[in-house]
Formats: structure tokens, sequence, C-alpha cells
């Protein structure tokens, strides 16, 4: 059986939903998504329940620490699984790309238009009509405990963490509403079917077809069988691992890959798969000596963000802020709080690839020398912040806890681990790089008729959790794909 639609959207999570949205102004469009059309998992800020299986979740295996990845999977992607976290990062992380149409100036309208700001609404930098609705919690016991610590560390208080230039403690910036993540398929799905988006959950893009080098559909596999989808113009939109699977899988990608997997080539791309990033993240794992402190929200609403001193390197920035570990681990006592050491701006880059034995993920997390030095900085940092908390008997810190080792280093290394913040395996760039995979205007090299909109395209990754740049590039993408 076959169809034909004016704009195939495959994926459905942060980007994707936004894209088929406003690709709707412009004729007919199927969006496929493997996952469910089931909403928000319970619990409201579950993640890492890795051992049950669970539709919500596509599950990878790091290389580099044997530690399970996963990823979001379902209508509205990692926005229906994750903290809620909405970051936009620095103006200078997208101005450091140079790629022509994307600097912090270029991506600010769309930014503005995706969100809803509770407190900033309507400013030059804040949205306020926007399907994202925007907020900042209220502090509880904990967080006004860290925030104590922050002010007489000498840390700046910052009101709003999508200021552009804040740097500081505050209470996180989250996209919440009625007490729950209020992610694409909150936001963006209704409107979505409203346009007239046909919505096929469920559904797998097994493979792009080609006519020489044109893209001129997909092959996808739903609940009713096997389909083939024609279109004008194809977007996927399926994440740092979906999409290089599929280019792969298609025929684009490295040549050893294509002729392992024994595809024939329609694009010879090296970048694909290639320039995998992720901020790195420690957990230092306490207890709180009065459970009411943590009771009223799982998850502490206090951040800081601040730069390291390195000469060597210019704006190395980190995070701290804690969480309530029972929400993410049902076997954590009730009094279990994980303060998370990340650093912001990794060098160390990964890959993914496709084999006949499936995917293959190496984040590489620390295995850049400056990466290790900056987190065991970092690290150190948040010791002296639970240090603080215990000498004032707000937490418990364990007699065996693992940053207090000879190496911290080797330590950091040992226990590093990944804040799924997934990026960079279609690079976006010029034509002329031989790392890129995805032009300014998104369209993926040496193709016609297809393009890339996730998170999978950023050249560097931002300052941030990836959300809320995922949302801003599906929604710029009907700007700029022809």
């Amino acid at each position: 059986m076959s169809t034909h639609t004016d704009t195939l959207v495959i994926g459905g999570g942060a980007a994707g939903l936004f894209c088929a949205w406003r690709a709707a102004g412009r004729g007919t469009v199927i969006l496929a998504e493997t996952g469910p059309d089931a909403g928000d998992p319970p619990p409201a800020w579950s993640l890492y329940d890795y051992l049950l299986p669970d539709p919500h979740y596509h599950r990878y295996t790091d290389e580099t620490t044997g530690r399970a990845l996963p990823q979001g999977r379902g209508l509205g992607g990692g926005t229906t699984v994750n903290s809620a976290a909405a970051l936009r990062g620095q103006p200078w992380c997208y101005d450091d790309w140079a790629v022509p149409g994307w600097s912090w100036a270029e991506c600010l309208p769309a930014f503005r238009a995706l969100e809803s700001d509770r407190q900033f609404a309507g400013d030059a930098y804040h949205g306020a009509a926007g399907p994202i609705p925007i907020t900042r919690l209220g502090a509880g016991p904990l967080d006004e405990a860290v925030m104590d610590w922050c002010a007489h560390a000498g840390f700046d208080h910052v009101a709003d963490h999508n200021a552009p230039g804040a740097l500081g403690y505050g209470m996180w910036t989250t996209n919440r509403h009625d007490g729950g993540r209020w992610g694409t398929y909150a936001g963006v799905t209704p409107a979505a079917r409203a346009a007239g988006v046909d919505i096929r959950a469920d559904t797998t893009a097994t493979r792009l077809l080609f006519d020489g080098n044109r893209c001129t559909g997909a092959e996808l596999l739903g609940p009713e069988g096997p389909v083939t989808v024609l279109a004008d113009r194809i977007v996927v939109c399926a994440g740092a691992f979906g999409t290089p699977a599929l280019l792969m899988r298609s025929g684009v990608g490295p040549e050893p890959v294509l002729r392992e997997l024994g595809v024939p080539p329609v694009s010879v791309l090296p970048g694909v798969g290639a320039n995998l990033q992720d901020h790195p993240w420690c957990l230092l794992d306490v207890d709180v000596t009065d459970v009411a402190a943590i009771e009223a929200r799982p998850v502490s609403g206090a951040l800081l963000r601040y730069e390291l001193p390195d000469p060597r390197a210019a704006h190395v920035e980190a995070e701290i802020f804690a969480w309530q570990a029972r929400p993410y681990d049902p076997a954590a006592p009730a009094t279990r709080v994980s303060f998370t050491a990340a650093l912001m701006t990794p060098r160390s880059r990964g890959r993914f690839t496709l084999g006949p034995g499936g995917p293959r993920v190496c984040t590489g997390h620390l295995t850049n020398a400056g990466d290790a030095r900056h987190m065991a900085e970092i690290v150190t940092r948040t010791a002296e912040l639970v240090d603080a908390l215990a000498a004032d008997g707000v937490v418990a810190v364990p007699a065996d806890a693992w940053w207090r080792a000879g190496d911290p280093v080797a330590a950091a290394r040992a226990v590093v681990s990944t804040y799924n913040h997934h990026s960079g395996t279609c690079r976006m760039g010029g034509a002329d790089d031989p790392a890129t995979v995805v032009t300014p205007d998104l369209s993926v090299l040496g193709t016609t008729g297809l393009s890339v909109a996730d998170s999978s395209i950023l050249p560097i990754i931002p300052r941030a959790n990836t959300t809320l740049p995922s949302m801003m590039i599906g929604y710029r993408a009907m700007d700029l794909v022809a």
C-alpha cells in the first residue's frame, strides 16, 4: 500500500511535533512516530527505570561506561520522560557555531515564539503566547539551604536562568504546568491535530526511499502493516541516535558502515554518527536528615551555574543541583538525594554507529583530559557544598563516599554517567567541511528532498538541557526547508 503527502516528518519528539505542526501551513502532513500515543508516563519525574520494560523508552548501552542510555520514545519524545528543565544556554553557544542563519539573534525569535513565560512574558527575551509554559519552581527547605551556601560562597543570585549571560544560583527554569510536565505532547499535539496533521504512532520508518539522490519518501511499518509514503519533502526528527540510524539504513553515512550493512550508497558522509556529544555528570549521593525537606518536590529547584577559571579554555561552564533519588530509583531510601556535578562544555566526542548486530554507542565521556580535570574540579566544589550541608545537619554523608578518593580524576571517570543530552551526530555546517552532514538550510548533503531537524544537527552542544534547543530547531525547520 502507498500514499502521498506534501510533508513526511519522521519522529514526533521535541523537534518533530513542532516541525509537523508548522508544516501543516504548507499542505498535507504525515507524522510517523515509533513509540506510542500515550502521554506522560507515571511517575511524573521517572527517567531511570532501566530494568522494567516500558514503551516510553528506547534503550541503548554506552560502550564507554557500560551504563544505560535511555531515550524518550513516543509522541513528545524525551519531553514526556525528562525532568522538564527548560534552559536555552548562553548566547555565545549559538554564535560559536559560526553557521550562517543560526546565530543567537537569529534563533531568539523561535525561542520566544514557542514559549509562554509565566514570570517574564513579553520582554525582549521571553515569549508570552507560545504553547510551552515556562516557569520557576518555588523554593523548598533543601533549596533554601543550597542557595544560602551559594550566597556565602560568593555566587550571584539569578532570577532568570534564561536571561542572556545569566550565571549564578536561582530556581530552575522549567516547562511545567499544574504540577506536571508540559512538553510537546501536551503543548503541541492538540494544535497539530487541529491543523490536520496525520499522526501515526507506533509506526517506524524502516528505510528512506531514493530515486537517484532525490529522497522520495519512506517505508513505514505500523499497526496495520507496511506502507510506502511518498512525499515532496521528508524531514527526519528521530533524535541523536534514531536519525543517524535511519540515514545509515538508507544509504547515507560512512562508507565502511554502509559496506558492512550491505546498503548501496546514496551519499557517502563520514560525519553521520560522528561528533556525538553529551553533558557528563557525576552523582554525589547523600541522605537528608529530615525527609520533610524534600517531600514537597522530588527534584530540588535550586540550580547553580558558574564558569571554571581556566586560562586554556574560555567559558568552561558547570552546573550543580540536587534531586530526590527515589522517583528515579524505586529502591532508593526516601531520604536519598543525589547532588549532581555536571560539565556543560565537554570537549570529549563519541560516536554512534550501526552494524549487523544493531546500534553501538560510545559517548566518550571524560576521554578528553581537560574534561576529566574540569569534572574533578566540579566534583570538588559539589563536595564542599555537601560537606557544608552536613556540618549544618541538613544531610548525612556516607563514610565510603567515592568523591573522597585519593585521585579525583580517576574517581570521576569511574562514576561518570549521562545527562541524557545526546546530540551532534548529524552535524550542521558548511558544505565544504568533510564533517558536515546537514547544511544551514537543514538539507542532507548529497541529497535533495531530505532534511534533518533535531538535536543531531547541533555542531556544539549548548550549555543547557537540550529540550528547548531541540524545540527551537523543530520550530524553525519549516522556515528553512524548501
